[in-house]
């Protein structure tokens, strides 16, 4: 794999994907599906009281942007071309990654519930994952 990959990815569908795992996060963390447990796992009291800075949604975003890049290069790479693959290919990347860097961070953030903490991180980010290698798999076939 190199940088020469860049000049195959699908870039519609990465910026699908991008926007796709940023609404499943702000569906995720509602206080109706995970938001509530993820304040308390945290220790963050009254979050929606809390006022959010927008450059925080800016720099998610670019963030998941940034990782349907990664994954885009990678499913160039590894020939990853339906939606099937690209379910393989977000469990992948999601597991072997994104969920056992939630479980290092839960480790030394010191939350009142650091298991709590790192599924729900843990598990919206595969899913999240999971979500951008469909789209991204899909559309580069």
């Amino acid at each position: 794999m190199s940088f020469d990959s860049l000049k195959d990815v699908f870039w519609p569908a990465i910026a699908v994907a991008a926007v796709a795992y940023f609404a499943l996060g702000a569906i995720w963390y509602i206080p109706q599906v995970m938001g509530s447990m993820w304040a308390r796992a945290g220790g963050i009291e009254q979050p929606e009281e809390q006022s959010v800075n927008p450059f925080n949604f800016v720099a998610t975003l670019v963030s998941y942007f940034v990782s349907g890049v990664a994954t885009a290069m990678l499913a160039v790479s590894t020939g990853t071309d339906t939606a099937a693959e690209g379910v393989v290919l977000g469990l992948i990347v999601g597991i072997g990654y994104a969920f056992t860097a939630a479980a290092v961070t839960a480790i030394y953030d010191k939350k009142p519930d650091p298991v709590g903490w790192w599924l729900i991180n843990g598990v919206f980010n595969v899913a999240g994952l999971v979500v951008m290698g469909v789209i991204i798999g899909a559309w580069t076939g």
